[in-house]
This record gives structure tokens, C-alpha cells and sequence, in this order.
């Protein structure tokens, strides 16, 4: 639209303002050209089809087709504007009509976000560091002392209960003398100093015996996952029925078979422990690596980022934690606010890695993509069926094609990577969040 007149305004920041304004001319050949298809397919009572005279389409539809109209013209103005202009919307414009006056050029403005334009930086020279750990046959003793818990038995013990002893009680809860929902348990077993229970309770349970009852007072804490219940004080009525030490199973025959070793053999069973290990503490040291490379892109990259992204990521990510607790009513879900620092690193990000990508001109590997597809599929009982529903799918395959493209980025930047070797215990390696 040659007579479009667009003028945009730099505001704070990301934000722009463009004003644009369509001729009157426009907006009444629009008109006529509605009026003249309506004219030929409206249905009135008294008159045949196509036969309803033109001032009567008119007055019935004038309201309708200016609406359409405007609608139209919003449209495809906007987007010759921002093309005309070169502007990169990172979302979609928050739009101001001005008032509609026939005979007079339509004018509005639209408000938006654009992507920050950015030369990234520290590419010539990236140094991280990279954590290496041996496996100590110490560790595999630790390791299998864990599978020997995991196998072995609670068994009631005759003395005063210290941190991880499993007590078996029941309990009332109330608050100002009331019993509240969720506050008696029948037979419940709880183990000390897992953080099964809030802190308070946990703790006034050291010392107990088997047969005794406590009474614990104590307030819930902002967080807790009952929001009714914050800051509430309840007093706890605990009757202590058993406590009960762990057992470890036998480092057996038997105990050796359980975990699908048919020979029973105690070494055979250690290195395939190991094995599990090594593959543990690669994947460990690959995924620290990945998250030293973003932090060190991050930290040398402080760009701005749009906030209209930042809302619809933590948006995205709300309703996400929502599909995984089974929440759909988002008044029961956390607040967007709680979601958007870690939105914020996310969007960060992804406008690091695309610049990445597009400045270093990073093509997706179809082969990669079919990797990785292959090894998606293989963690399902059914691998074809997953596999049919990825390709079927064009929103699984953009996600599988964002991973294979990040494994690429990370590729791309470790090859260029001086890496500061770290020296950890396999043990604080593989327990680190």
C-alpha cells in the first residue's frame, strides 16, 4: 500500500511505537467491495437472493462490514509496516484504535517488543571448567551399601530413636482445637531426616521410644504446599508405635541373582555397578560442562531482553508445572511472578544460541536428528509407535530438532574450548544439583 504512512517512535528500551495511518480512500474501497459480495449472497426477508436492492445491504450491514474492514486493514497494515520497516516483533503489538471517523484517513498505533540486535561476544577465547573424578573402590562400596538399603528390612529396635530410624505412629493435628483436613494419620511410617515431614515435626521425634506420646506445637511455613495452612499453628497429639531400624539385605547368592546376575557372582555384580557408574559420572561431567559453556555465553553476553518473551515462557512454564500435577484451574498453580527469573535465563539464552546459530551459520544435521530419534524412541516399550508419533507430529519434531541444533551449538563451542580441569570425589560430582 503505497500511501501508508508509517512513522515509528523508539521508546525505553525494546519498545517501539508505530503509527500508521490508511488513507479514507482505502478503507471505502474495502467497504464496496464487501457490500458488492454481500449483495449477491445476503438473504433478506421479501427479496430473492441476490436481488436485495443495495441501499438496504447497507443500512443492514454497515456496522458489520466497517468492523470487518478495519479488521482486514489492521492486518495487512501492520504487517507491511513492520516489514516496510524492518522491525522484528518479539511478540505480538498491544494495538490503540484512534476514533473512527468516515471520510477521514484511519489511523492506530501499534506497540511492540523488538529482538535486540547483539555481536556476541568472548567467542575467541572460551575457557570453562571441567570436573573430573576417578571411582574409587571406596566408591563402589559406598554404592553397594546403597543397593544393600535399598533391599533390606525395617526391624523394630528397643531404644530411643535417632535420625534415620523409620518410626511407625499415628497422629492428630489440630488447629485451635479442631482437627483439620489432612492432620490424623493411622499406621503411618515415617523415616527421620528425609524431609518427609516439616522440620519441626522430624526433629521432636529424636529420642523417642516405642509405646510413648508426643506432643509437638508448631506453625506452617510460608510455602507449604496447603496454602490454607500457612502460618497457622497446630498442635500435634503423636503416639509412637514402633521404632524400627534398617537392616541391610545379605550380600548373597540370592541377593547377587535379584539384580538379573544368574551366576550369583559378587564381582560380576561389582562390575556391572561400575559400569553403571562410569556411564553415570560421564553423563555428570558432560551436563556440567554444558551448563559452564551457557553461563560462560551468558556472562560475557548481557543483552536486553524483550519482556514480552519473559511473560510467555514463564507462561509456558506455569502450565507446564500445572499438565504435571494434574492442576487445571490456574488459581491452584504458583504465581507467573515465581516463574520469571528462571524464564528470564531461559529466553536469554535461546536469543544467545540463535545469534549462534545464525551468525556462525550452524545447519541442523538431519542424521543427528534420526540419532536421536533412534535413542528417544528405544527408552519406550514400544519404539516404532513413538517413533510414527514424533514424525506424525510437527510440534515433536521442532522440539527434537531444538535439541539436536543445542547439541550442536555445544559441539560447536567445545571444540573451541580451553578446558580448566577440576578435580572432584565422584561422590560430590554426581550429588551436585
Amino acid at each position: 500500500m503505497s500511501d501508508l504512512k508509517i512513522k515509528v517512535n523508539s521508546k525505553k528500551g525494546l519498545v517501539r511505537d508505530i503509527h500508521i495511518s490508511v488513507p479514507s480512500n482505502v478503507i471505502e474501497e474495502k467497504r464496496n467491495t464487501r457490500f458488492a459480495k454481500l449483495s449477491k449472497t445476503a438473504k433478506l426477508p421479501g427479496f430473492r437472493p441476490g436481488k436485495v436492492p443495495e441501499k438496504v445491504i447497507r443500512r443492514q450491514y454497515a456496522d458489520q462490514v466497517l468492523q470487518e474492514v478495519l479488521s482486514d486493514v489492521l492486518e495487512t497494515t501492520y504487517m507491511e509496516s513492520i516489514q516496510e520497516k524492518n522491525l522484528q516483533p518479539a511478540g505480538p503489538p498491544k494495538v490503540a484504535l484512534d476514533e473512527y471517523v468516515k471520510d477521514k484517513n484511519f489511523s492506530y498505533t501499534a506497540t511492540i517488543e523488538v529482538y535486540p540486535e547483539f555481536d556476541l561476544k568472548g567467542l575467541d577465547k572460551i575457557k570453562v571448567e571441567k570436573p573430573h573424578a576417578d571411582i574409587t573402590q571406596k566408591d563402589i562400596n559406598a554404592m553397594m551399601d546403597n543397593l544393600q538399603n535399598q533391599k533390606g528390612t525395617w526391624e523394630k529396635v528397643d531404644r530411643s530413636s535417632k535420625g534415620g530410624d523409620q518410626l511407625l505412629i499415628d497422629f492428630e493435628g489440630k488447629i485451635d482445637d479442631v482437627v483439620f483436613d489432612g492432620g490424623t494419620a493411622k499406621d503411618f511410617a515415617m523415616q527421620l531426616g528425609n524431609g518427609q515431614m516439616l522440620p519441626e515435626f522430624d526433629e521432636s521425634l529424636i529420642g523417642v521410644k516405642s509405646e510413648e506420646t508426643k506432643t509437638i506445637e508448631l506453625t506452617f511455613p510460608d510455602g507449604y504446599q496447603k496454602k490454607e495452612l500457612v502460618d497457622k499453628q497446630a498442635l500435634f497429639t503423636v503416639d509412637v508405635k514402633e521404632v524400627r531400624e534398617l537392616k541391610p539385605a545379605e550380600l548373597d547368592q540370592k541377593f547377587v541373582q535379584s539384580f538379573g546376575i544368574k551366576s550369583g557372582d559378587q564381582k560380576e555384580l561389582m562390575d556391572e555397578v561400575k559400569s553403571s557408574m562410569s556411564k553415570e559420572l560421564e553423563a555428570r561431567i558432560n551436563n556440567e560442562i554444558r551448563q559452564n559453556l551457557m553461563k560462560f555465553l551468558k556472562d560475557k553476553n548481557a543483552i536486553e531482553i524483550p519482556e514480552v518473551m519473559i511473560h510467555q515462557e514463564a507462561h509456558a512454564m506455569q502450565k507446564d508445572w500445572m499438565n504435571r500435577s494434574g492442576i487445571e484451574d490456574p488459581k491452584e498453580a504458583p504465581p507467573l511472578d515465581d516463574f520469571n527469573e528462571i524464564a528470564k535465563d531461559r529466553v536469554h539464552l535461546g536469543l544467545l544460541v540463535s545469534e549462534l546459530v545464525q551468525s556462525k551459520e550452524i545447519k541442523l544435521d538431519p542424521d543427528k536428528v534420526k540419532t536421536k530419534l533412534d535413542e528417544l524412541s528405544k527408552t519406550y516399550p514400544n519404539p516404532e509407535e513413538i517413533r510414527k508419533m514424533y514424525e506424525q507430529s510437527s510440534q515433536l519434531m521442532d522440539q527434537l530438532n531444538s535439541l539436536v541444533m543445542e547439541d550442536q551449538v555445544i559441539d560447536w563451542l567445545i571444540e573451541r574450548t580451553e578446558f580448566q580441569k577440576k578435580e572432584m570425589e565422584f561422590k560430590e560430582l554426581v550429588n551436585r544439583s
